[in-house]
């Protein structure tokens, strides 16, 4: 076999392995970690076709099935509330909430309250550690007043964050249905930028069990 040959093989093994390993999944896990989104019309999908919400699309990406409970118009105030009631014990959380606090201009320190109390609500669900991913929007623009909120939140609590999720897609008519919300390829933006986070999570907790 000649040099070449064996400088290709290898190479191609290489490529295969860095594939591999690029691509790992929750769905490739050695534990498949139950998930759930909560939040408010982000999460549901609102202004996009029925399974082009960001969390069909998180799902399908990562091979794990993500829970959506999602609801249009809810504030960080009915969000808590209706938490209080769910029954699910999930390894992962996912919170998209506050939205509806800057449009109906609720208090950045009640805002935060809520948002803590729910965090808190959620770490209280499971005797083990549960992984929280707290998904940051904009609270106003030019200044915002969320982005030191989320950031504090995230620190104080201990959570994974991702900080204004949305950025790039608000002004882009090509990714908005209206002003606030995404459209199919807005959410698929948003999908894409949470999937190395999760992945990432899944594989925290698989090697937690």
């Amino acid at each position: 076999m000649g040099i070449v040959a064996v400088v290709l093989i290898i190479g191609i093994g290489i490529f295969v392995a860095f594939r591999s390993s690029a691509q790992a999944s929750c769905g490739a896990a050695s534990y498949t970690p139950t998930v759930i989104a909560f939040g408010d019309s982000l999460v549901a999908g609102y202004g996009a076709p029925q399974g082009s919400d960001f969390v069909t699309k998180l799902s399908e990406k990562i091979g794990t099935p993500i829970t959506n409970y999602g609801r249009n118009g809810d504030t960080s105030a009915q969000g808590l509330a209706r938490a209080r009631a769910l029954s699910d014990r999930p390894d992962i959380v996912i919170i998209l909430l506050g939205g509806n606090d800057a449009l109906q201009k609720v208090s950045t320190v009640d805002t935060k309250a809520n948002l803590s109390a729910l965090v808190e609500l959620f770490q209280s669900f499971q005797s083990k550690r549960i992984h929280i991913v707290l998904v940051g929007v904009m609270g106003g623009f030019p200044s915002d007043p969320y982005a030191s909120m989320f950031k504090d939140l995230a620190k104080e609590h201990g959570v994974t964050y991702v900080p204004n999720a949305l950025s790039g897609l608000f002004g882009n008519s090509d990714l908005m249905f209206d002003q606030v919300h995404p459209n199919a390829a807005g959410y698929e933006k948003l999908a894409e930028r949470l999937v190395p986070v999760l992945n990432s999570e899944c594989k925290a907790v698989a090697s937690e069990k």
